[in-house]
């Protein structure tokens, strides 16, 4: 994640919620299991990603883009419908890795989502 967001932050502007940055740095070690990544690892690109990022106050979401993000996320998991309503009340794209909810969305119509094979071909077309 970290070469990714490094290599591409002057082309891509990257933003994130301070509610997902507490969920990284709360469950360190499900983030690690869920990416498969060494702990060790997380702890030490973490703060140079978060210098590329934009970390964005939890008040742009609304009621409403919560509720629309549950209707995304009921039946996939519930549990992501903050990051549904974020990426909603800004209207931008969100990259995910989880696979899960990736595809479930997709399959919902939520075409805002994309995988890491997809952002590297956004960021080699520019």
């Amino acid at each position: 994640m970290y070469n990714l967001v490094a290599s591409s932050f002057n082309k891509i502007g990257f933003i994130t919620s301070e509610f997902s940055l507490k969920e990284i740095v709360t469950d360190q070690e499900n983030v690690c299991k869920k990416s498969r990544k060494n702990i060790t690892i997380l702890k030490t690109n973490l703060p140079a990603t978060l210098n590329c990022v934009h970390v964005l106050s939890d008040d742009k979401i609304t009621e409403s883009d919560i509720e629309n993000a549950e209707s995304f996320t009921r039946q996939i998991d519930i549990d992501d419908t903050i990051f549904i309503a974020f990426l909603l009340a800004l209207n931008s794209f969100i990259w995910m890795g989880d696979r899960k909810l990736l595809h479930g969305l997709k399959r919902k119509s939520c075409t805002n989502i994309i995988s890491t094979k997809e952002l590297n071909d956004i960021i080699k077309g520019l």
